[in-house]
């Protein structure tokens, strides 16, 4: 869910950048550039978890239990684990690169005066 609502902010950010003039239409490749590798990333940690949670086996499951409690042991790779889980050690893939300097020529009649478009 959490990625679910960073790929909104991300995409309505690059929407109104476009819309307003600050980015050309191609910086909304950008969408895609960034948030993917999130995407699978997400889906390769829950089809990790989804394995380990469903195992059937006794043995796998005391290997599991094992494993994790000593993961739980180390505070470095405890915190790592938390962050992939919270989405948080994706938040790189959530931040859009400064728009050019450069002006964008006008293609579509602008907005009436006093009236700004935003996003």
């Amino acid at each position: 869910m959490n990625t679910g609502i960073i790929d909104a902010v991300v995409l309505g950010q690059l929407l109104g950048d476009v819309v307003n003039g600050v980015r050309p239409e191609a910086d909304l490749d950008l969408y895609e550039t960034l948030r993917r590798p999130a995407a699978e990333e997400v889906l390769e940690l829950a089809g990790t978890t989804t394995v380990m949670a469903l195992t059937r086996s006794a043995v796998k499951r005391f290997v599991r239990n094992l494993v994790l409690s000593m993961l739980n042991l180390n505070p470095f790779l405890k915190r790592r684990i938390a962050l992939k889980l919270s989405g948080l050690s994706r938040a790189p893939l959530a931040r859009l690169p400064a728009p050019s300097r450069e002006p964008i020529a006008q293609t579509k009649p602008a907005a009436e005066p006093g009236l700004k478009l935003v996003a």
